[in-house]
This record gives structure tokens, C-alpha cells and sequence, in this order.
């Protein structure tokens, strides 16, 4: 029978081990969540039949150290804010992140201020709700796969060392 040794009582060690296992742990929740975020976004972008509005969607996530919090969401206009370009061909082209609450929420009858002339209204769109219902099941494959790969790698990591 092979013996087995312990070591206790150095409390840097046993701090450092403990942090050593938690970083890993949140490394590999952390690659999972995102590939996750990434199926979402997938599956949501393939309900969307207009290459305007799929470029809307996108993913974010974020991590408030301070108060513990992690922060991930998928949809239209949630990702990175960039600076507007002034140099546009012409404006009101497109759906934007500015206005993609009208493509998938709807509008009203609209009229123009000034004249009165009806201007239309848009149907919603239940495209993120479709997407991320048809797409659930593949994000969590995908995120229990990728989370199983993160720790494997850092387990062969600590092997090798």
C-alpha cells in the first residue's frame, strides 16, 4: 500500500493552494459562460433575417470584483459602446443599437410632425426570444463542454510542473 503524506500547519502554502484552485475554478467558469454567451448569440443572430439588425446583436460580460458580481447578458445593442461615426453617408440608415428596440419590440402608427403624413409602423420582431429559447440547450452543452476542457488543460499544467 502506497503512503501518503500530508503536509499542514504552513499557512501561506495552504493560502496559496486554495487561491491557486479558486483562479482555476474561475477561469474555467469564466471560458465557459463565454462560449456559452456565444452559442446565445448565435442562435439568435439566425432568426434575424436583416444583416443590419444582426450585427446589433451581440454579448457582454462583466466582472465587478468589489461587489462580487458577474454580469453576462445577450441581446440587441448590449455589447461594447463605440463612438458614432460623423462621417456617415447618409442619416437614419439601418438599424442601429441607437434604434433596435423598434425591430424588435414594434411601433405604433407613426405621423409626421409637421405634415401629418402617416409614416407606418413596424410589427415586432420576437427574434431574441425565439433564439435564445431554440439556442438554450446547445449554450449549456457548450458551456459544461468548455468548462470541462479549461480544467483539464489546467490540470495537465499542474502535472507537467
Amino acid at each position: 500500500m502506497p503512503q501518503q503524506a500530508f503536509i499542514t500547519g504552513d499557512k501561506a502554502l495552504d493560502r496559496a493552494l486554495s487561491t491557486l484552485a479558486n483562479k482555476t475554478a474561475e477561469k474555467a467558469v469564466t471560458s465557459g459562460i463565454r462560449a456559452g454567451l456565444g452559442e446565445l448569440r448565435k442562435s439568435i443572430r439566425t432568426q434575424i433575417n436583416r444583416p443590419s439588425v444582426r450585427k446589433v446583436v451581440a454579448s457582454r460580460f462583466k466582472r465587478k470584483k468589489k461587489q462580487g458580481q458577474t454580469v453576462a447578458k445577450v441581446g440587441a445593442g448590449v455589447g461594447t459602446q463605440k463612438k458614432t461615426d460623423a462621417t456617415r453617408s447618409r442619416p437614419g440608415k439601418g438599424i442601429s443599437k441607437q434604434n433596435a428596440h423598434w425591430y424588435f419590440l414594434g411601433t405604433v402608427d407613426r405621423v409626421q410632425r409637421t405634415t401629418g403624413r402617416r409614416t407606418g409602423r413596424m410589427p415586432p420582431n420576437p427574434a431574441v426570444r425565439l433564439g435564445a429559447s431554440l439556442g438554450h440547450g446547445a449554450a449549456m452543452r457548450r458551456l459544461q463542454t468548455k468548462t470541462g476542457e479549461v480544467i483539464q488543460k489546467e490540470a495537465r499544467k499542474l502535472k507537467g510542473k
